[in-house]
């Protein structure tokens, strides 16, 4: 004979969390491949004193705010969150699901910071 417990008497599992690995070398190869065909004058570092506060730091190669401004991607809980900051001004441009999502918004924003020759005289016809 089977014996059925009272429902109050059952535990339920705890929920499942998993953790989210902190940022790293593969990460950093996956940006520097992604932002480097879009702005090869770029750098994409690796900072942080320990492993679980590493961050991924966009910069124009000079580190100059002229160029453009820099990005900064770090781990949060919830996603990665990216940082803009020009001229001394930080905005937070957004938290997204993956480093793929970032590195879209990032080629886009890159895209309008790379240098194109104008030619001098324009003929409109």
């Amino acid at each position: 004979m089977a014996t059925k417990r009272r429902v109050e008497l059952i535990r339920l599992p705890a929920a499942f969390a998993a953790q989210i690995p902190p940022l790293g070398g593969a990460d950093l190869a996956l940006a520097q491949r992604a932002l480097g065909d879009v702005a090869p004058d770029w750098a994409v570092e690796l900072a942080g004193t320990c492993a679980e506060e590493a961050t991924l730091v966009v910069v124009p190669d000079d580190g100059d705010d002229a160029a453009g401004p820099s990005f900064v991607i770090s781990r949060e809980s919830y996603g990665l969150r990216v940082d803009q900051l020009h001229w001394d001004d930080a905005t937070e441009v957004g938290v997204f699901a993956s480093l793929t999502e970032v590195l879209e918004v990032l080629v886009s924003r890159l895209a309008f910071c790379i240098d194109v020759t104008v030619p001098s005289a324009v003929t409109l016809h």
